[in-house]
């Protein structure tokens, strides 16, 4: 890739990472490139309209006009024009957030959310979050289903941050993920649940996932009402059933 277009995604990705307003300083800094190409950078993408500049501050900032981006190709995704009743579905059937994810190498990107009756959104499923790879149930369903060389970039990435993962642990993990095709994160306070999905010859696109309610358990029912629709998904985008 062109070391300038290659840049420039990196400053946006972090600063729409951050959320807040930044200085030429601080984007140098967190994303390693030298403060002439990132001067060079924000002014282009200032000039483009996807990077704006705060006149008081002079710190930078990501426009909303990213929204039009991912706007144009939220609505010609099938894959969550397809889903989305099936996701609603979830909610009325588990009573929890469910959500719609696609793997992004080998990450959890989120595409649809949808909530039970009378439930308010939920500030930690939002679109376009991507899950954490060891610590959210869609993440480890993608990162099972990653290719060998996405999951060995994926291992470095965690173990730069987790020295105490194992790697033979963590790859079993992802083994018995995909042969089981289901997934848990029960955590303090939190119950995730996720199952993957695939189109016409077992090509694995996505996942289904849900955010239990407080205070739920794991049951076998649980467990079989998220496998069945996602089952059901996987036929609806093109998958036969498996006896």
């Amino acid at each position: 890739m062109n070391n300038t277009l290659q840049n420039g995604f990196r400053l946006l990705e972090m600063l729409a990472a951050s959320g807040k307003e930044a200085s030429v300083t601080e984007v140098a800094e967190e994303t390693g490139i030298s403060m002439s190409n990132v001067c060079r950078l924000l002014k282009t993408l200032a000039q483009t309209g996807y990077v704006e500049q705060n006149p008081e501050s002079r710190r930078y900032r990501v426009s909303l006009k990213i929204l039009n981006l991912a706007h144009a190709r939220l609505a010609s995704l099938d894959f969550r024009r397809i889903g989305h009743p099936f996701a609603a579905r979830l909610t009325q059937s588990l009573g929890g957030h469910a959500y719609l994810s696609q793997p992004l190498q080998g990450r959890s990107l989120i595409v649809d959310v949808a909530y039970p009756n009378g439930a308010h959104s939920d500030a930690g499923i939002v679109l376009g979050q991507i899950h954490s790879i060891r610590h959210s149930a869609c993440g480890k369903i993608c990162a099972a289903f990653a290719s060998d060389e996405e999951r060995d970039r994926l291992y470095l990435e965690v173990a730069g941050t987790e020295p105490e993962i194992n790697r033979e642990a963590w790859l079993n993990d992802c083994r018995q993920i995909k042969k089981k095709r289901f997934a848990i994160r029960n955590e303090v306070g939190v119950l995730a649940l996720a199952a993957p999905l695939f189109r016409a010859g077992n090509i694995f696109c996505g996942a289904l996932g849900v955010l239990m309610p407080a205070k739920s358990t794991l049951t076998p029912a649980v467990e079989q009402e998220l496998k069945s629709v996602a089952e059901a998904l996987s036929f609806a985008l093109g998958q036969p059933f498996v006896e």
